[in-house]
């Protein structure tokens, strides 16, 4: 099982580093897409840190990275998206040539998904919204994907960006119960403990 792991707008943060060598220390297989290319720039708030991504990568910009990464891996994947990084795995989850592969998908505050609600992913997907967001109503958005037969959404008490240290909204309580999820996990069944952090940390929504 290759893990891959899709990072947020403010790129390797200590966060991604931290639970990349949660899966490295155990031997996984696992990589990073980093969409500021290993840069490790300091962003005074988070529109600097969204200007400098745009700049350097762009939303299709990871796309093309992600689907080339797909391409080029062998075997069955696992991929846990943040943010932006989880919008972007979500759209290729319908296509048959890189989502049959794909054998699990967790995104935490994927709010560019709103722009794309038709997706009907082929694969398990987990999404984990935050208690709000200021372009959009959580609610609507998770009401349309919590629809989709294979997805199913969770909704956190906490802001967007409750995992990265770098954010305003950071919760340090979900972000060490996140990594420590991973703690006795193996490759074929990574997800278990991860089953566990979800339901004890979150609302799961029920839509359908």
């Amino acid at each position: 099982m290759q893990i891959i792991i899709l990072p947020e707008i403010f790129g390797r943060t200590s966060f991604i580093t931290a639970l990349e060598t949660q899966f490295l220390d155990r031997e996984f297989a696992v990589q990073t897409l980093d969409p500021l290319g290993g840069k490790q720039p300091v962003f005074d708030n988070e529109q600097q840190a969204y200007d400098h991504f745009m700049n350097e990568c762009g939303y299709d910009g990871y796309l093309d990275l992600l689907l080339r990464t797909v391409k080029e891996t062998e075997g069955p994947m696992f991929l846990i998206g943040f943010s932006v990084g989880a919008s972007t795995a979500w759209r290729i989850l319908e296509n048959v040539a890189y989502a049959s592969r794909i054998k699990r998908f967790v995104g935490f505050y994927p709010g560019q998904i709103r722009h794309y609600l038709s997706v009907h992913p082929i694969c398990p997907a987990t999404l984990v919204f935050p208690k709000t967001e200021t372009h959009f109503s959580v609610q609507d958005v998770m009401k349309s994907v919590a629809e989709k037969d294979s997805v199913t959404c969770y909704q956190s008490d906490a802001g967007h960006g409750f995992l990265n240290p770098s954010s305003v909204n950071f919760v340090p309580e979900l972000s060490t119960k996140f990594l420590a999820a991973f703690k006795d996990s193996n490759p074929e069944h990574i997800g278990d403990g991860l089953d566990y952090y979800l339901s004890t940390s979150f609302q799961k929504t029920v839509c359908r």
